[in-house]
């Protein structure tokens, strides 16, 4: 039997509903593939998210994690993780999001100026920031990371 892919991003913005159990479904799977905005020199795991659903699953979910990371993602302290995503990352993703999931984010102010203001917008992309730098005994092993020897996403 072959595994099932959940795909959250593959349901049309307006199925909001259809979206959304996907989204908890994720929850479930045996492993989770994904990405995280900046990895620290000494290992921590710093992701910022809209929604929440990302980053609550890679904490406590899936059964094993496979999260995968560009060189470009490599900063030398959290300082410096959380100022690559509020420079770099979300104004280019929100901006992303406007073209191909929710026009409604084009209002928000890093999306008009390229430049997060630490907004409060309804439509923000950084509600939810987690630093993983560690886990207990018995979730070793369960966050794998993978870095790529070239660039890779924002």
């Amino acid at each position: 039997m072959l595994p099932s892919i959940i795909d959250p991003f593959s349901i049309e913005w307006s199925k909001e509903e259809e979206r959304y159990r996907l989204e908890r479904e994720s929850f479930f799977a045996d492993i989770l593939v994904v990405g995280a905005n900046a990895i620290t020199l000494d290992g921590q795991l710093l992701s910022v998210d809209g929604n929440g659903n990302r980053v609550a699953a890679t904490i406590y979910g899936p059964k094993k994690v496979i999260c995968v990371v560009g060189i470009n993602k490599i900063v030398k302290d959290t300082a410096a993780a959380i100022e690559r995503v509020h420079d770099l990352a979300a104004p280019v993703n929100a901006g992303r999001f406007v073209r191909i999931r929710n026009p409604k984010m084009a209002d928000l102010p890093c999306v008009r100026t390229g430049v997060c203001v630490d907004c409060r917008h309804e439509w923000r992309i950084c509600n939810y920031t987690i630093i993983i730098s560690g886990a207990m005994p018995q979730h070793k092993g369960r966050i794998n990371v993978v870095i790529v020897g070239e660039e890779l996403g924002i």
